[in-house]
């Protein structure tokens, strides 16, 4: 359980305060959580149940397959100084809930009051956007080896800070070689425009699907398989896996499953009409050419 978006502005000429909550994980039976509002000590800034909010608690109750609720929490009308602006911040928490289900470390969303949320939403898109970019350049050739090297807790978009577990850990430890050797091949991105990044990235894409070939070759003819055999079965299922596991982990964390089908979708397509298809152009014009 937790906030869609656990830092939001919104704006105070608007009464109605909607605060979205996701189930996330998994979706089968009925869940309950107790939410309520809370001030938050921000000094002149502190939000005043009362005065700034309307106190708000209650439970939201999660049927079979629902992974999205709503809280709206009503915005009191507050009489300003001349040249004065709101820009106050209170929470709203969730706990308590029901089913064994686990609530995310950021159970607190911190909701402050502005004139205008859509400008300081631009704003804050602005500096995160200005602030990726100048991470980026800074990125060293040997910066990006350290990071291939290194393994360390995550962060997802709303806030929350996913630890390491013991499967991360073993899969880093497997596939550690590659991502030096990757990491090595690769130029960092801001480097010429992207275009070498581009063009190494697609180099190291044929040269491991190069190697999942020739270890599929050399397991078929151990075993005594057809190449065609060999081709539907090691190859296809090894190329396929990671589009398996990408539309399963698309399918548990979106409420429709119009990003796993899409995914599955795209991933077919690029498969038949490329994977199949440029090698008969190829083949053709090759045979129109040595007429």
């Amino acid at each position: 359980m937790a906030f869609s978006n656990p830092n939001v502005r919104h704006a105070a000429t608007h009464s109605d305060c909607v605060i979205n909550i996701k189930r996330i994980h998994d979706a089968d039976g009925e869940v309950t959580v107790k939410y309520k509002t809370i001030e938050i000590d921000q000094g002149d800034r502190t939000a005043r149940s009362g005065v700034d909010f309307e106190k708000t608690e209650g439970i939201l109750t999660f049927g079979h397959n629902e992974t999205q609720k709503e809280i709206v929490v009503k915005i009191l009308e507050k009489e300003l100084l001349e040249g004065e602006e709101r820009d106050e911040i209170f929470g709203i928490k969730l706990f308590d809930p029901t089913n064994g289900v686990k609530i995310s470390k950021r159970d607190v969303c911190h909701v402050e009051l502005v004139k205008d949320a859509k400008s300081a939403r631009q704003a804050q898109a602005l500096q995160s956007l200005l602030k990726k970019i100048e991470n980026e350049e800074k990125t060293s050739w040997s910066q990006q080896i350290k990071n291939a090297i290194m393994l360390h807790p995550t962060k997802e978009e709303n806030g929350e800070i996913n630890d390491v577990s013991c499967g991360d850990a073993v899969l880093h430890f497997l596939s550690i070689g590659w991502k030096v050797l990757f990491a090595i091949a690769n130029p960092p991105p801001h480097r010429g425009g992207g275009y070498p990044t581009l063009v190494s990235g697609i180099t190291c894409i044929g040269f491991v699907t190069y190697v999942v070939a020739e270890i599929a070759t050399l397991v078929g003819c151990i075993m005594k398989i057809e190449p065609g055999l060999t081709a539907i079965t090691f190859v296809a299922i090894g190329t396929s896996l990671p589009d398996t596991f990408a539309s399963m982990t698309a399918a548990r964390n979106s409420r429709y499953a119009d990003e796993a089908v899409g995914n599955i979708t795209g991933s077919n397509c690029v498969n038949v009409f490329l994977g199949l298809g440029l090698p008969w152009l190829i083949g053709t014009i090759w045979k129109l050419n040595s007429k």
